[in-house]
């Protein structure tokens, strides 16, 4: 096998099916941090979404002498979100078990939720839609914490070229979220989430 961080996602899979930590390590590495927004589209608290990325990933090495995936990166997300919204759906049985009133501010409550769920949605897909390079130097900066001289140091690129991809990728994000906030509140969320 070629080495790690060279390797398909594809590949990766046939070594976990193989019995190979250090693939099961790299495709863990390689998706960790994407499963943790994604699944943060749906349950806003960070010990919950890190339980429940962390079960998808035990469940892959439970099962990797049976995987039978055509497309990872797809199969992680959807397994994710089943997880999140089992959850939601376990906490939701939980709460009516409970016998408590579900009153005006809990409705309010729950429409805030379904409104940041569905601007945490917007801002996933704008992010997956730059082109690759603005993409990879958003989430270096935003999701990795990198300054914008250790970017282009990683990248062999310069510090100017990484502040104008990302000078792009914040218009690109403004414009999508533009009809859900404004403009003082899209700084909170961009600089908030990311």
């Amino acid at each position: 096998m070629p080495s790690i961080s060279s390797t398909s996602d594809l590949e990766l899979v046939e070594a976990i099916k193989a019995d190979d930590q250090k693939a099961f390590r790299a495709l863990f590495d390689r998706y960790y941090k994407y499963l943790l927004v994604t699944a943060y589209a749906y349950v806003k608290d960070d010990n919950t979404i890190r339980d429940l990325t962390q079960d998808v990933f035990f469940e892959i090495w439970k099962k990797r002498n049976s995987l039978n995936i055509r497309n990872v990166k797809a199969y992680l997300r959807r397994s994710v979100i089943n997880k999140a919204l089992n959850h939601i759906k376990a906490q939701r049985m939980n709460f009516e078990d409970s016998n408590e009133a579900f009153d005006v501010p809990d409705r309010a409550r729950v429409q805030e939720e379904l409104e940041a769920s569905q601007l945490q949605k917007v801002i996933n897909e704008t992010i997956e839609s730059l082109p690759d390079r603005c993409r990879v130097i958003f989430v270096m900066r935003r999701m990795e914490g990198l300054s914008l001289k250790e970017i282009a140091t990683k990248l062999d690129i310069s510090p100017k070229t990484v502040e104008n991809q990302l000078t792009k990728a914040i218009k690109v994000l403004r414009a999508a979220v533009e009809p859900y906030v404004s403009g003082g509140l899209f700084i909170f969320i961009l600089f908030g989430i990311f």
